[in-house]
């Protein structure tokens, strides 16, 4: 039974990093800009094979690789707030105008990678093979890895919104951004760099999801699905909720997984997020706005 119940345990905290990476990104969009972001899960995918092209194509180190796309997948972000978010965040119905502009961007980045990397099955090698004994299982260092990048990441976020100046300014944007433009502060700026930012999550996400289990062009939509509900789940503005509420997700879907099969786990995971919308529609933890 122990054994049974740390196998649950290790797949959940490989979920929940996956989870908490990527709904951080939204959670940042979304409290900052008031979007959401159709087009993170394309992010996804472009930071997986940008990783698996320079590691399995041009032959460099996987961690190598990663710390080469971080900058790309961050240019890529601050692209896409130029292209598919500024020129309509601003016009009558912005909002809807946002979604619409970054679920197009999300279907040309699949067609895309479909003609650049084929329909093939792709898996990114993993850091490292080592594993660690606890009792009879074996864990893979990859799996603490993952946590560790996700805690590292995610509380760095946290602390540099409340102790910089750049976090500072995003705060400010959020609360008021015509007030914010007043003092100097230049929201177009913010929101380039917030969104450069969650491409770096989305980027980090990605490290952990395609050593994991293998992506094509089509699986950008899945886990973004589930971050939203992470999302809603935690509160959609609260990144200390996000964290929360991506580890409890991949508790459930681990534990659903296991006892009841693989078909129940999003069914189980939409029945909560029904619940916490009745129930607690803030979600655990109330944002910063």
């Amino acid at each position: 039974m122990v054994e049974i119940l740390l196998s649950i345990l290790i797949s959940a905290i490989v979920l929940g990093s996956l989870y908490s990476l990527l709904a951080s990104g939204l959670s940042l969009i979304w409290s900052t800009l008031g979007v959401f972001n159709y087009a993170h899960g394309a992010l996804l995918l472009l930071g997986a094979y940008t990783i698996w092209s320079l590691s399995e194509r041009a032959g460099l180190p996987v961690a190598l690789a990663f710390v080469i796309a971080v900058p790309v997948m961050a240019g890529l972000g601050a692209l896409l707030e130029m292209i598919a978010v500024r020129p309509f965040i601003n016009r009558p119905n912005g909002t809807l105008l946002v979604m619409v502009s970054t679920l197009a961007v999300a279907s040309a980045v699949e067609g895309i990678a479909q003609l650049v990397w084929g329909p093939q099955n792709r898996q990114i090698q993993p850091l490292t093979s080592a594993t660690l004994a606890v009792g009879d299982i074996q864990v893979a260092v990859t799996t603490l890895f993952a946590f560790g990048l996700t805690l590292t990441l995610v509380i760095g976020l946290i602390v540099i919104l409340r102790k910089t100046q750049w976090g500072a300014a995003v705060r400010a944007v959020e609360q008021n951004r015509d007030m914010a433009m007043l003092v100097g502060i230049r929201p177009a700026r913010i929101y380039a760099s917030v969104f450069a930012i969650a491409s770096v999550l989305a980027c980090a996400a990605a490290l952990v999801y395609a050593t994991t289990t293998t992506i094509t062009p089509a699986k950008g939509f899945e886990p973004l699905l589930t971050a939203f509900v992470v999302l809603v789940f935690g509160g959609s503005a609260s990144l200390w909720g996000t964290l929360i509420g991506a580890f409890s997700i991949g508790l459930l879907d681990s534990a659903t997984t296991y006892w009841l099969g693989l078909q129940w786990s999003p069914v189980a995971v939409f029945v909560l997020l029904v619940l916490v919308m009745l129930v607690r529609p803030q979600g655990l933890i109330r944002g910063r706005s």
